[in-house]
């Protein structure tokens, strides 16, 4: 079991790799080239995550149909939602400037609080898998290097379109530092959680937690990755997995 000061600089430490993506991305002209390889090595290094640390921990203590079950509802639950804000303006809210200038659509500030609630929830798979893992005897600063990559991403390829779409650089960094304070604050409460429920219920958790994690890097992450199909995008993301299984392997 990790201590509170140790969970609270691990979280707060992932969390702040949201606004440093964010800054980089309105510092920096990032191609769609390199924002695509950024999404794809993201998209690798989270997947790896899923299935070592989650569903393999999750298949040591329960049967098989019980981890496809969770898996399965988990990601029902991601898509349903994410559905669902999609049909309130926040479908794209991942794509990058040239992503929507292709698609010839824009991120409308009408649509801002769909765009807040979409963000906020591909932010919470991540929140559920480090409090999860968090319980744990093992090291979780593999997870949370994979985590913080994949957030750094994440952020380059939404802030790019939000600036394109004309939306405040303001409004952009309060949304991503707003993000990041929520993204702590829950994974503090599935730490909590798991830890007033007990022991028994982590390998539950550990297969939901890989659902919706994995249904976030389907729905989120690799649309943006695979747009214009960018040479080796498929090497990219197989090289996000072989670099989380080295850095499993070391730390």
């Amino acid at each position: 079991m990790t201590g509170i000061t140790e969970i609270l600089w691990l979280s707060a430490l992932v969390a702040l790799c949201f606004p440093i993506g964010a800054i980089l991305s309105l510092r920096l002209k990032i191609s769609h080239r390199m924002t695509a390889a950024f999404m794809s090595l993201g998209a690798g290094l989270l997947i790896a995550a899923s299935f070592l640390d989650l569903i393999n921990g999750s298949l040591h203590e329960l049967a098989l149909p019980s981890v496809i079950l969770m898996i399965f509802l988990a990601a029902a639950v991601f898509s349903i939602m994410n559905w669902w804000l999609a049909k309130r303006g926040a479908k794209h809210r991942k794509r990058c400037a040239t992503c929507l200038n292709d698609m010839q659509t824009e991120l409308k500030p009408d649509n801002g609080l769909a765009i807040t609630l979409g963000t906020i929830l591909d932010a919470i798979p991540e929140a559920l898998v480090l409090g999860v893992t968090l319980t744990g005897n093992g090291s979780t600063i593999p997870l949370a290097v994979a985590l913080g990559l994949g957030n750094v991403a994440q952020s380059i390829s939404s802030t790019s379109g939000l600036k394109a779409s004309n939306i405040s650089t303001a409004h952009i960094m309060i949304l991503w530092i707003g993000l990041a304070i929520i993204t702590t604050l829950a994974t503090l409460m599935s730490y909590a959680l798991l830890g007033t429920l007990g022991p028994s219920l982590k390998p539950w958790l550990e297969a939901f937690a890989a659902g919706i994690l994995l249904a976030m890097v389907c729905e989120a992450m690799l649309p943006e990755a695979h747009h214009k199909s960018p040479s080796f995008t498929g090497l990219i993301g197989s090289g996000g997995i072989c670099l989380y299984l080295l850095i499993h392997e070391m730390l």
